[in-house]
Order: structure tokens, then C-alpha cells, then sequence
């Protein structure tokens, strides 16, 4: 079974303050995040939970049955970026699973629109395992 997207590209983003972030793996995913907001907003709604965390920024929400999450972090040089699209089904008692469906494949086409129309560099899209690995 496939799993979750990993995206990574360049984009050099304006900081006007270190200090705001948990980590340097948080810096300049605000700006990134920022850029994506409002497409997730009209097409998700805005019952949609954004913030940073110690590992980067993320965006949890909904689609129907399926909980889907944007989390982006940076390397150390604050211009490469990696963006993980992932989908999860809740199961009653066990823990959610990760899955592969259609509501991913509609995630992914939407974020890779919106990040080509900023415009980023080298855009790469890959597949990965629940670890997070290549597939």
C-alpha cells in the first residue's frame, strides 16, 4: 500500500524574527504555511488547526471521515523546505491508520498548485512509508 507525499523544495523567505521560532527547523514555515492557508481554508473550511510545534509548523483538518495534515519543517539554511501530506482513517478503539485514498491524491494536487504558482524551486514530490521513508 502507498502512503503519504513528501515535498521538498527551495524558496528563499523573508524572516523578520528568529526568536519567534521553537526550533531552526520551524524557520520560515509560518511564511510557507502562510502561502497555503487560504486554499486549505476554501476548501476545508476553517475548522482547521494550524501552529508550530518543536518539529515545524503544521495544518490538521478534515475531509469527511478522513483526517489529513500539512506538516513543514526546514533544513538549517532556511531555504529548503519539506512538506509532508498525510491522510489518517479513525478506527474505533485501535489507533487511526495511516491510508492511501482519494481525499490525499486531492490534498496533494492543491498544495503542489499552490506552491508552483508562488513560485518555489525544484519542486519534488515522493512517496513515502509510515516512517516516512521512500516507498
Amino acid at each position: 500500500m502507498q502512503m503519504p507525499y513528501t515535498l521538498t523544495f527551495s524558496r528563499q523567505v523573508e524572516i523578520a524574527d528568529d526568536d519567534q521560532y521553537i526550533n531552526g527547523c520551524c524557520i520560515g514555515g509560518d511564511v510557507v504555511l502562510g502561502r497555503l492557508l487560504p486554499a486549505l481554508r476554501s476548501k476545508y473550511g476553517n475548522e482547521l488547526h494550524a501552529n508550530q510545534e518543536d518539529w515545524g509548523w503544521f495544518a490538521w483538518f478534515e475531509d469527511g471521515p478522513i483526517k489529513l495534515a500539512v506538516d513543514i519543517s526546514t533544513d538549517d539554511d532556511r531555504s529548503k523546505f519539506q512538506v509532508l501530506l498525510s491522510a489518517r482513517r479513525p478506527r474505533f478503539i485501535l489507533s487511526d491508520k495511516v491510508e492511501d485514498c482519494a481525499e490525499l491524491e486531492t490534498l496533494r494536487e492543491l498544495v503542489v498548485q499552490r506552491l508552483t504558482d508562488w513560485p518555489v524551486s525544484n519542486l519534488s514530490v515522493q512517496r513515502v512509508n509510515e516512517k516516512h521513508l521512500p516507498a
